[in-house]
């Protein structure tokens, strides 16, 4: 039992360290990377106070690692004419756990549904959904997802108004 215990602690340990190997460069590239994903090369070296070569094998650095998984423009909802945003809870017949795969591979090519999120509590999922209009909206809760999957139950929570939205995570320089 002691074993177990002393190896948990290790593989606990090589995983803290992984995380906090990142240096204070690293910190700031990360950092920056999440106000301008656009920044080249040497518009990042400088805010870094890097040179560029260096600054470059870094960020591959970090994009090889999954630390950075991916660059996106951040599109306006509202002025594409999606002016709903609801959050949606979702409970399935069989529990959360007896075919998640399923679940997922149902609401993959569901363009409406933005995020979906396993929860603990009463609901299995949480759905991020964006609609032209409330009657559209309407329209996918009752005739596309409800027939979706077995679904027994289904909450919606319409936001009124974004008072925050970011997809920067806090990066702290130790």
């Amino acid at each position: 039992m002691y074993c177990v215990i002393i190896a948990l602690q290790y593989t606990i340990m090589e995983e803290i360290l992984q995380t906090t190997d990142l240096d204070l460069i690293d910190r700031r590239i990360l950092a920056e990377l999440q106000r301008n994903g656009r920044a080249s090369t040497v518009e990042l070296s400088e805010h870094v106070h890097l040179s560029p070569a260096q600054c470059y094998r870094r960020q591959k650095r970090l994009e090889e690692s999954g630390l950075i998984r991916d660059y996106v423009a951040r599109v306006d909802a509202e002025k594409l004419g999606y002016k709903v945003v609801a959050f949606v809870s979702v409970t399935i017949a069989n529990g959360p756990y007896k075919q998640p795969h399923k679940f997922q591979q149902a609401i993959a090519g569901i363009a409406e549904i933005q995020e979906c999120h396993t929860v603990t509590g009463e609901a299995d999922y949480l759905l991020k959904v964006v609609a032209p209009d409330l009657k559209s909206f309407s329209s996918f809760l009752m005739e596309r997802l409800t027939k979706l999957f077995e679904i027994t139950n289904t909450t919606s929570m319409v936001s009124l108004e974004e008072l925050k939205h970011t997809t920067a995570l806090p990066i702290r320089e130790r």
